[in-house]
């Protein structure tokens, strides 16, 4: 994995926490959050995560102090932190700048903003990752994640799933295995059961390419609730790939 493409999160709010994994993830980025200090230091003192990516009040001096004491570090010295502030004093910005930060982002500058500038910093340090825009997790064979596909005749047939992303789905089969439904590019395949271990969701998917026993399918009108499961599915799998051993995961 490209070194860039590791971000740890740190906020006390679990709400904005979320959002902020799922957005980094539609960018590509492996995201992961921690809620307490104490694991951010594990983390990135492990050397794993090139970016340090939290929120930051006035009063809040636990993470000032953080800062402060990680930019002194040896081993934290070369994580670049990014810090997003909620309403900051003139105060507030001299200090972070006092500590060593100099990347911010207003909390209410909106999301492209915050995206523009983590991808600046991802490609300062030397991040080179491709211009796919989602996260995808490989799902190995042996684990026989599949959709369930409804056909024509209403009946529901199964196609394995090689590998899954935010956007959607590759698909692959057997020439003895061929699916009942046709694949054929620009259809939309409606109510579909996605089962992959712990996920097990509803989807409407479109047929976006068609190649030699592989199909590309993209989601269709996938609603909050369900991108949720989608994204935590996904999210869970990044963290599993990308743990190295002795390093404890706080989800």
């Amino acid at each position: 994995m490209p070194i860039g493409s590791k971000i740890l999160i740190h906020t006390n709010d679990a709400v904005e926490s979320e959002r902020l994994v799922r957005l980094l993830m539609y960018q590509r980025f492996v995201p992961k959050a921690v809620e307490s200090i104490s694991y951010a230091t594990l983390a990135l003192v492990s050397g794993e995560y090139p970016i340090f990516l939290c929120t930051y009040t006035p009063d809040d001096k636990p993470v000032l102090d953080f800062l402060s004491f990680m930019r002194q570090d040896n081993q934290m010295r070369s994580v670049t932190p990014i810090v997003i502030m909620s309403k900051p004093t003139q105060e507030c910005i001299t200090n972070l700048i006092k500590v060593g930060c100099s990347n911010f982002v207003l909390q209410s500058a909106g999301q492209q903003v915050l995206i523009n500038k983590m991808e600046a910093i991802a490609e300062s340090i030397g991040d080179v990752r491709d211009k796919r825009q989602f996260a995808r997790v490989e799902i190995p064979e042996y684990e026989n994640a599949q959709i369930l596909i409804t056909a024509r005749n209403g009946n529901k047939y199964p196609v394995r799933i090689s590998n899954i992303s935010m956007g959607g789905l590759l698909l692959t089969w057997s020439p003895e295995k061929i699916p009942v439904q046709r694949m054929v590019t620009g259809d939309v395949l409606m109510n579909c059961l996605l089962i992959a271990k712990s996920l097990d969701l509803y989807v409407d998917v479109r047929i976006i390419n068609v190649f030699n026993y592989k199909a590309g399918v993209q989601f269709v009108g996938l609603n909050e609730e369900r991108q949720g499961k989608l994204c935590n599915f996904i999210y869970e799998r990044l963290l599993a790939e990308n743990v190295p051993d002795g390093i404890v995961t706080d989800h």
